[in-house]
């Protein structure tokens, strides 16, 4: 970088009045330096160098000198920048996301007035799914499992040990126990994906997809909404298919089956049901997540219990036409079926006026757009994103805490205190709490 006349000119002043002293020539060379490199890294106003902020693009880069994205978030909600930021305290969570937690508090006041006591989690059946944890100076534990480690099992706890490891604030030490099934029958306090409103005593959690769903292909969370996203570049909102689209298997579930009689040989209706076994079927029924977005009207059934496919279809600026649920989920408090902020149409489980719904759909589109408006805003753009689910997570965390017992981390063997649990990132590599080394 070429240095200033100015500068120039006052080093050789210097230097000329200085020469009979060494000393001083060399002290001068040093001042000399150190004005070279202050004209160097500070750039005069006219610079073409930058001193813009960043975008909200290069913060989430991974540069090291990129500010703590807990200091991003500034009270209002902005999904560009805010959607991937686990560091969310928990006041920043209240802001972030206003009724996320309904299903927390609820939990929290069946609870408080008889709290959980050890005797209640050791009351737990183990059955298929079952996993016993705790959380101890902000790191996870694995007490006990029963049955195969499925990726339903590992989705979760990584889910959770995301939410741990990433806090800005001191976690509750607390013990607790999950189970992935779909159904949980036992009236004890467990967590679960979903329950139906008797079930008063279970605690909601986000099901396994919002890490990954595998099997099926799905992806992750961020997968699903990516392709989403992309998809909807080119199928706009004039350009989706003007029908409601199901697929899926009925499993001999009357909900499911009426769904297809209702819809069978409508104009407005592309609904089939899917055989796993059959390769006809598969390959030709079947259609993707991002296909789904290519429709205006996506139809949401519930399954065995709950449907886990309702996150995916929320993730599409589509309208979202689902029966009355039986089942509930930790996000569904956020559904509206009627007024300004309607982001979904409820239809009666015999679909009995599921054609006269979608017909007046059809004949009202700029009505149709604002309910899929809705849905992509709340969901896709805000409730669905890591860093609800994140917040979500130390949520239940703190409301479970409020009510329950502090756990013990070390158990007697022979007069010898041990471990009661394996750290989770052991745990994840054997997928197993004993073994022998090798």
């Amino acid at each position: 970088m070429p240095v200033s006349s100015n500068v120039r000119r006052m080093y050789n002043d210097l230097l000329k009045a200085t020469l009979s002293n060494r000393r001083s020539t060399i002290l001068l060379t040093c001042v000399f330096l150190t004005i070279v490199i202050f004209v160097w890294y500070h750039p005069a106003s006219g610079s073409s160098a930058s001193t813009t902020p960043l975008s909200s693009s290069s913060q989430w880069s991974g540069n090291s000198d990129v500010q703590n994205k807990k200091d991003l978030f500034n009270g209002t909600w902005d999904y560009e920048r805010d959607r991937n930021n686990l560091l969310l305290d928990s006041a920043q969570c209240e802001q972030a996301f206003p009724g996320l937690f309904t299903e927390v508090d609820r939990a929290v006041k069946e609870w408080q007035h008889r709290s959980i006591s050890v005797a209640d989690v050791d009351a737990i059946t183990p059955k298929n799914g079952y996993v016993r944890a705790m959380i101890y100076d902000q790191e996870l534990y694995m007490i006990a499992t029963q049955g195969k480690i499925y990726s339903r099992e590992l989705a979760t706890l990584h889910a959770l040990h995301r939410a741990i490891v990433s806090s800005p604030e001191p976690l509750p030490n607390i013990e607790f126990a999950f189970n992935t099934d779909d159904r949980i029958f036992e009236p004890v306090p467990l967590w679960g994906y979903a329950r139906q409103e008797a079930d008063a005593h279970i605690w909601l959690m986000p099901d396994f997809g919002y890490w990954s769903w595998p099997e099926t292909k799905v992806g992750t969370m961020r997968e699903v909404q990516m392709k989403a996203a992309l998809t909807e570049n080119k199928w706009s909102w004039g350009n989706k298919v003007d029908k409601l689209l199901w697929r899926g298997a009925t499993m001999g579930l009357k909900l499911r089956e009426k769904l297809i009689e209702a819809a069978r040989d409508k104009p407005w209706a592309d609904v089939k049901a899917l055989n796993w076994k059959d390769k006809d079927s598969v390959s030709n029924d079947l259609k993707s997540m991002p296909e789904h977005c290519q429709y205006k009207y996506l139809a949401h059934t519930e399954g065995n219990s709950y449907s886990g496919r309702l996150k995916y279809l929320q993730s599409c600026k589509s309208v979202i036409v689902a029966h009355e649920m039986d089942w509930i989920q930790h996000h569904h408090p956020l559904m509206r079926a009627k007024g300004p902020d309607q982001n979904y149409v409820q239809v009666d489980r015999d679909y009995e006026r599921l054609s006269e719904q979608i017909e007046w759909l059809q004949a009202h589109d700029e009505e149709a757009e604002r309910i899929a408006t809705n849905s992509v805003n709340t969901f896709r753009y805000r409730y669905l994103t890591p860093a609800a689910e994140t917040c979500y997570w130390r949520r239940l965390i703190h409301g479970w805490s409020h009510v329950s017992f502090q756990p013990e981390f070390f158990k007697e063997e022979a007069g010898q205190k041990v471990w009661r649990g394996l750290p989770f990132e052991s745990f994840a590599l054997e997928r197993r709490l004993e073994w022998d080394p090798y």
